[in-house]
């Protein structure tokens, strides 16, 4: 699997995917990358510091991914990763949480700042649809406005093409995290070891729509589909096996 890459476009940043002890939540029932895991801190720590050693402060900015949260990774991870923002001269560090996580944000965020690293949070929610969050794709977010995630949280992940959803869905979540997030990012869903399935014919509308033709070139949003060319964006590959359209 590809675990680091270099974004040029849109937002240009160093991309990696690290590998913590598992996810605590690990029922989402689209998701399948729990499975990147070791029970073995030590292992873990050995494991992403040869994927940091790649990282060369070229942008200026790094996203940290993982099959869990950002603060579920090993704190020898989190050390190594201070370090590497004072000796590769990044100033932005981006970061994933889940909404469970939340009330740990602050306390990150002043530890990056106090090496003068600006910190950035990315929620993966899904989806607003709360119904659609929390019966179809378990999320447990439960009932929260979209006011009060931007409070926490500067990005958002939305999942889009799932089987049970509909174009007016996804049309409402994107208006909706443009509304109040810096960025949002639409992850198309790629099939995958969960019993979720894809919607070619929703994905196809999608990309026929005038929403896609308006937001496609936009620098706030990112558009990830390794299955269909017409995606402008792909993160690099990473979190694919390697060879994948990068």
């Amino acid at each position: 699997m590809k675990r680091y890459a270099v974004v040029h476009e849109k937002y240009p940043r160093e991309v990696v995917l690290l590998r913590g002890n598992g996810c605590s939540w690990g029922r989402c029932a689209f998701c399948d990358y729990f499975h990147d895991r070791h029970p073995n801190v030590m292992e873990n720590v050995r494991f992403n510091r040869a994927v940091l050693e790649q990282v060369t402060g070229a942008c200026g900015a790094l996203q940290v991914i993982d099959s869990a949260s950002f603060n579920e990774l090993p704190m020898d991870t989190l050390f190594d990763l201070c370090a590497l923002c004072e000796t590769r001269n990044i100033k932005t560090i981006i970061l994933e949480q889940h909404w469970m996580f939340r009330g740990n944000n602050p306390r990150i965020k002043a530890m990056f700042a106090r090496i003068g690293v600006a910190c950035k949070f990315i929620l993966g929610l899904e989806s607003f649809d709360e119904a659609f969050r929390e019966n179809f794709l378990n999320k447990c977010v439960g009932s929260v406005e979209p006011a009060e995630m931007a409070r926490h949280y500067d990005w958002v992940n939305l999942l889009c093409a799932v089987r049970g959803q509909t174009f007016a869905m996804i049309a409402e979540d994107i208006e909706t995290a443009l509304a109040h997030f810096e960025r949002v990012t639409v992850n198309m869903f790629i099939p995958n070891a969960s019993s979720v399935l894809r919607d070619d014919a929703l994905g196809w509308l999608f990309y026929e729509s005038l929403l896609f033709q308006r937001i496609r070139k936009d620098p706030r949003v990112e558009i990830l589909d390794i299955l269909d060319d017409r995606a402008p964006d792909r993160l690099g590959g990473v979190g694919y096996p390697k060879g994948e359209e990068t």
